[in-house]
């Protein structure tokens, strides 16, 4: 398996900053890594990108140094071994809100004796089984093989004192998307509540040691910096659309400049 060069970035505490694409297009994943991402969230829960098709992200995202990072549509073993048998870096586990569920994803990544994920060392995480034994690949594999927890529910935060406790854990990531809908402000991410609660859980995973990682706009990127949050990501449409608008709007200003 590749090193992993999102965990090492991570592990010297540097800020990481990737991007989410929902669709299977292999030459954006490529595109993003010559642009300078960290690395590409790969999701597998909202949109049309498949095992089958994942491949090839995986793929483009390796050919230009961007980590690729899989968001599997569940927290189940089935679901994500699949995805890091095409080789996959990592997963953003969605929806983890106790210890117990933190536990069953990290077992779902490692192998033994860190997890009991099905071992087959002749997929392409292992180049097919031409570069090593089984043995050198089940320690590189557990080595560089992210796992990112993604906390979206107020039971998540609830239970975050006993969650940071869990071994083999990357990354404790807020989702405030899914956290405002849970308490009740769906889609007010910059809420005072929600941010107060987003703090609170950033506060404990620091407190513990552990790499926090939050969604949320744009301007409050600075305030999660500060606060030590190291793993942020956008998305590839929110690009598309800002870059967009600012590009139109220049052009249509010089045009009116023109008398076109």
């Amino acid at each position: 398996m590749r090193e992993n060069t999102l965990k090492q970035k991570l592990e010297s505490r540097q800020a990481v900053f990737g991007v989410m694409i929902t669709f299977p297009s292999a030459p954006v994943v490529e595109m993003l890594g010559h642009l300078g991402f960290d690395w590409v969230l790969i999701d597998n829960e909202h949109g049309s990108i498949t095992v089958e098709n994942s491949e090839d992200l995986i793929r483009a995202a390796e050919l230009t140094g961007i980590a690729p990072i899989i968001r599997p549509v569940a927290n189940k073993p089935e679901i994500i071994a699949p995805f890091l048998d095409r080789g996959a870096w990592g997963v953003q586990v969605p929806h983890v809100n106790t210890a117990e569920e933190a536990a069953a994803a990290v077992d779902a990544v490692k192998y033994y004796p860190l997890g009991h994920r099905g071992i087959f060392s002749r997929n392409r995480a292992a180049d097919y089984g031409f570069s090593g034994s089984t043995a050198d690949y089940v320690e590189e594999a557990n080595l560089n093989t992210l796992v990112c927890l993604m906390l979206e529910e107020v039971e998540a935060i609830k239970n975050l004192e006993e969650m940071v406790t869990v071994p083999g854990v990357d990354v404790f990531f807020i989702g405030s998307g899914d956290l405002s809908q849970s308490m009740g402000h769906p889609g007010q991410q910059t809420h005072p509540d929600v941010q107060k609660l987003m703090e609170e859980g950033v506060r404990t995973i620091r407190e513990a040691g552990r790499v926090a990682g939050v969604s949320c706009p744009d301007d409050l990127v600075p305030k999660f910096l500060d606060m030590g949050v190291q793993y942020f990501h956008g998305n590839v449409n929110t690009l598309l659309q800002t870059s967009s608008v600012a590009y139109l709007k220049e052009m249509r200003q010089g045009a009116k400049a023109a008398g076109l």
